[in-house]
Parts: structure tokens; sequence; C-alpha cells
């Protein structure tokens, strides 16, 4: 019974710790107090798909979701305040520059 239990303690603290480090890696970052997200950063001189909705947002463009996607730019479309569908479009470099020309008229 002693051994049953003493293997089930080492498997669980097994366990534990190999939880908690595969929560620390991938993208995976604690606030300190407890409460953990999921944050992934652009590789260098890119821009990704949080910071563009962040920047959509910040726009008045709600709800946005990726119609167009390259090496050069990222196209979201969503819904502004007045529950109109807007289109805007970003640079795929650091920093996420609006792109001018990708409002109303783009798919």
């Amino acid at each position: 019974m002693k051994l049953v239990l003493g293997s089930s303690i080492l498997s669980c603290v097994i366990l534990i710790s190999s939880v908690s480090g595969f929560a620390a890696s991938g993208g995976w970052q604690s606030d300190g107090q407890g409460t953990t997200y999921w944050h992934v950063t652009p590789p260098p001189g890119q821009c990704n798909i949080s910071q563009a909705k962040n920047l959509a947002l910040r726009a008045g463009i709600y709800r946005s979701e990726i119609i167009q996607q390259d090496d050069n730019v990222i196209v979201l479309r969503g819904l502004d305040q007045s529950g109109d569908r807007r289109v805007i479009g970003f640079g795929n470099i650091r920093g996420c520059p609006e792109l001018d020309g990708y409002e109303d008229g783009h798919p």
C-alpha cells in the first residue's frame, strides 16, 4: 500500500512539474498573480494578427476577421459602431502601419 501511495505521489509531482514547464513555454505567460495568458511575439520585422486586430479595434472596427494575409499585407473586415461593414489593411512589417485604399471598395 505504501509503495502504491508513494508512486502515486511521485507521479503527481512529475505531472505537475511537466505541466508548469509546458505552460511557461510556447507563448503562455504569467502576470505574477496566478493568471496566465497567450502572447506570441511576431517574428522580427513582421506584424502579427493580434497586433492588427488590436489596431483595427482602436480604429473602431469590431469583430474583425482576416480576409487576406500574405508577405506584404494583412487585411481585416469587421463592423463599425453603426453596424456597417468596414475593411482595413495593414502592412506586414514591424509596427503594422495602416494602409490607404482598403476602405469600402476592397472585397
